[in-house]
């Protein structure tokens, strides 16, 4: 009983009960309303649609804008919507070839033809792998009647002209018709083209896997360095501990992706970008979080760290790893763009998948943006408190 009474004497130990019941409470409170309704939001991915037949081509376009949940953008460039699928603007392309209604007249397979960017969340990919094959499952069901029309009324012209009773050749007629209707067969097939794919199935869950070890690691490093900051802020001033606690930050910044570049080799988790490129992302993205979490430690004290495990569950709802961004609600959408992770997803994503190394260099330029802020935010607030350093007392010295 006296250990007990003697821990409930102290700050850290009722502390340590909230932030156990914070994160119970947080976790709840944003995941759920970050996930809530997200079927109902599948609109907001974009499909791109390409038609280079003029005929049937066009009559299945019309189709698909009429079932598909999703928002459909017509494209009359194939490399404009290759390029802006590399950039992750839209989810996937659905191609009509020239031939399309060419195969179908002369009685062969027609072909559709489905990009899919692989360099996205699980969701998404599986969801777009699905609507290719409705796809072509739908207008399968739709067109191969009419093809099947078609084929009979061109037999019976053509029958209508031998030299044969007319009653033997009605029979004849409508005995034909009934076996080609019965006849089963697929008049369009589909071809599926994964680009920035990897075979690795454990690749799929490096950006998550990243961010969480990442942040957490910060939350961890800046709790630690602000009990150790309280220990000497008496005899250390404001702006010396500020400055040296920025300097273990960004040592520890820039030693952490040597063990992260390090560790994906040992799993054999393959890389896009050069070895540099990797190593200063990560850099990055991971001085930002420690920037994050510090801001709130400097800001609230110890009870930052409740905002900080806000910021780590926010984060991995936000940042495209678990459910694509636009699916989430405007709310959480617009926060995204504010946090960290939602660009260490993005860029590891690249890094792991491929795409275009434009984005890599914006989200390198957001991390930045990011750094600078909550740096900025953390100097203000040690600007304002006060110096703890105990003035030295000033004794006279006796005249002997």
């Amino acid at each position: 009983m006296k250990g007990l009474q003697a821990l409930f004497k102290i700050r850290e130990t009722y502390i340590g009960i909230v932030i156990t019941i914070a994160f119970q409470i947080i976790f709840f409170s944003v995941w759920m309303t970050a996930y809530d309704g997200v079927n109902d939001r599948t609109d907001n991915l974009k499909i791109g649609l390409i038609s280079e037949d003029t005929e049937m081509g066009k009559k299945v376009v019309n189709e698909i804008k009429a079932t598909l949940p999703f928002t459909l953008e017509n494209y009359t460039s194939l490399d404009k919507a290759e390029h802006e699928l590399n950039q992750r603007d839209i989810q996937m392309i659905i191609h009509i070839p020239s031939d399309f209604t060419s195969q179908l007249q002369a009685g062969k397979e027609a072909e559709i033809i489905y990009s899919i960017n692989q360099a996205n969340a699980s969701i998404t990919k599986n969801m777009m792998d699905g609507v290719a094959k409705q796809v072509t499952a739908e207008i399968n069901h739709n067109i191969y009647p009419v093809q099947q029309g078609k084929t009979i009324e061109a037999f019976s012209q053509k029958f209508s002209l031998l030299p044969m009773e007319q009653h033997t050749a009605q029979q004849i007629n409508e005995a034909v018709a009934t076996t080609i209707m019965s006849v089963k067969d697929r008049a369009i097939n589909s071809t599926i083209i994964k680009t920035n794919n990897v075979e690795e199935f454990a690749a799929n869950f490096v950006p998550l896997m990243v961010i969480i070890s990442s942040f957490v690691g910060a939350m961890v490093m800046i709790m630690q360095h602000q009990q150790a900051a309280q220990l000497v802020q008496d005899t250390i001033s404001k702006w010396q501990l500020f400055l040296a606690r920025q300097l273990i930050n960004i040592g520890v910044a820039f030693a952490l992706p040597l063990l992260t570049i390090g560790l994906m080799h040992l799993f054999n988790i393959s890389s896009q970008v050069n070895f540099l490129t990797v190593y200063l992302f990560q850099a990055l993205m991971f001085w930002a979080f420690l920037c994050l979490a510090q801001a709130f430690i400097i800001i609230f004290g110890n009870l930052g760290m409740i905002f900080n495990i806000c910021a780590l569950s926010m984060q991995l709802v936000t940042s495209g790893a678990l459910v694509p961004q636009a699916m989430l609600s405007n709310f959480y959408n617009k926060l995204a763009s504010l946090l960290p992770a939602s660009y260490g997803a993005d860029g590891y994503y690249t890094i792991i998948f491929g795409g275009s190394t434009n984005n890599l260099m914006s989200n390198c330029s957001s991390l930045g943006m990011i750094i600078a802020v909550t740096l900025a935010m953390s100097a203000i607030v040690v600007a304002l408190k006060k110096s703890k350093v105990k003035s030295e007392q000033i004794v006279p010295a006796t005249v002997q």
